[in-house]
């Protein structure tokens, strides 16, 4: 399948290139907007500025929904601000919002003085990104209790509201405070001289416009829904959240945690500019720099032991790395685990348990195999007891930290611990695996000389 739309890509590529965008079009109008979007986005400059032109509007404004945000603000400069706002009109409105505070002031300014919806997208601008107002849409059906279902149907045949979702109606007071939903299958099979009171579910999940995007995920998760109302301080119903933007912040959410694991910037993309990528990169780059001078200082005090017995340099850097394997594995876990609420402080004790055994059954098995290479190596059962015993300590200090560093950052520091979690843990296994190590083998010496 991937084979033959790059086949359909090139030919319409070479359509577009010899000035036949008319024909193009006719090709492209065959695969999914999100599709088209991935193709132009892979168009050069001038190609791109051909094809925009001749796109039909409603094409054009769903291939907007589906551009990736990393290309999206750089293609959509190419629209004129006029030309643009009757596009925008016809997207979703959280991912106007989006567009627009990717915008300079001036140029959204511009953009959403032109929009017919700009009643609609303006209220949203308000909220903070990571927010459930900063996703939601205002597109929803809204109904009063004392209404019939004969009624409620008759009104939405007439008025055909624009909602992103008709599965769930929400019913509401004449303050437009929430009061309960009706699932479209309920309306349905309903008798048409009922009232939506009488058969809306009052317990209703929903979400503050201020709620964290992730919890406002967990919900929609946990719960199963299609969508989640989303009301203000007062309960006032201001916007629905549909799952296809949830599954958007899962995969933002995701993302951001392997980026900050891994000490890169969470707004890092892997075409970013040159500058942009080393200003998030280095700072974690440069404290990486600071732990290893500080183990090579850990290392320095025992030179005349690694001077006698030459072999330990070559066994040093396994005891190190491999706690540092450890521990990484053991935070990520734990990381996990704080971002999706399923591990508290109550959980410290139970947590630690398992994970030092875990620690201590990983020390037997790679110490038993680091003291048999240590035997082969050096002929010496002294050299491979110690080998073996620092291997196991490690292990033992890489499950202590992978637990208690990420909970001490979430805990005790109130920071995120995916931004730090991994460079302490690597921090702490190979200082103590030097320390352990190089400590032992000095206490052993007669016996290793």
């Amino acid at each position: 399948m991937e084979e033959e739309q790059a086949q359909l890509f090139d030919s319409i590529r070479d359509l577009v290139s010899s000035g036949r965008a008319s024909e193009a079009l006719l090709s492209l109008e065959s695969i999914h907007p999100a599709d088209q979007a991935d193709f132009i986005v892979e168009l050069d400059d001038e190609s791109r500025q051909a094809l925009l032109p001749v796109l039909p509007r409603d094409d054009l404004a769903r291939i907007i929904e589906y551009l990736p945000e990393p290309e999206r603000p750089a293609i959509l400069s190419e629209i004129p601000s006029a030309d643009l706002a009757p596009l925008l009109d016809e997207v979703d409105d959280d991912i106007v919002v989006d567009i627009l505070h990717e915008f300079s002031d001036e140029r959204a300014g511009e953009v959403l003085a032109s929009m017919k919806r700009a009643w609609a997208v303006r209220p949203l601008l308000g909220h903070a990104d990571e927010t459930a107002g900063g996703h939601m849409t205002r597109s929803f059906i809204s109904l009063n209790g004392s209404w019939t279902v004969e009624r409620a149907i008759a009104y939405m045949r007439r008025v055909r509201p624009d909602a992103e979702t008709a599965y769930y109606l929400y019913v509401v007071d004449s303050a437009g405070r929430l009061e309960g939903v009706v699932s479209l299958r309920d309306l349905i099979i309903a008798s048409p001289d009922r009232r939506l009171e009488d058969i809306m579910q009052r317990d209703v999940r929903k979400a503050r416009d201020d709620l964290d995007q992730e919890e406002m995920a967990r919900m929609v998760q946990r719960y199963d829904l299609v969508a989640l109302p989303v009301v203000d301080a007062d309960d006032r119903l201001v916007g629905v959240i549909t799952v296809d933007d949830v599954l958007d912040i899962v995969e933002e959410e995701a993302t951001e945690d392997i980026l900050k694991l891994a000490g890169v910037g969470v707004k890092e993309h892997a075409l970013s500019p040159v500058f942009d990528s080393a200003r998030r990169r280095l700072p974690w780059l440069i404290v990486n720099m600071f732990v290893g001078l500080c183990s090579a200082f850990i290392v320095t005090q025992f030179e005349d032991t690694i001077a006698k017995v030459a072999v330990l340099a070559a066994l040093m850097p396994i005891i190190a790395g491999q706690g540092g394997n450890a521990s990484i594995q053991t935070a990520t876990i734990v990381v996990r685990g704080l971002a999706l609420d399923e591990l508290d402080m109550s959980d410290l004790i139970r947590l630690l348990t398992k994970e030092v055994s875990l620690g201590a059954l990983k020390g037997l098995l790679f110490g038993t195999m680091l003291a048999i290479v240590a035997f082969a190596w050096s002929g010496s059962g002294t050299l491979a007891g110690v080998a073996g015993t620092a291997m196991f300590l490690n292990m033992i200090v890489a499950s202590l930290g992978g637990v208690l560093i990420p909970m001490t950052l979430r805990y005790g520091l109130k920071v995120d611990p995916a931004t730090a979690a991994g460079v302490f843990d690597t921090m702490l296994t190979d200082i103590m695996g030097f320390f352990i190590f190089l400590g032992l083998a000095t206490i052993m010496l007669d016996r290793l000389t």
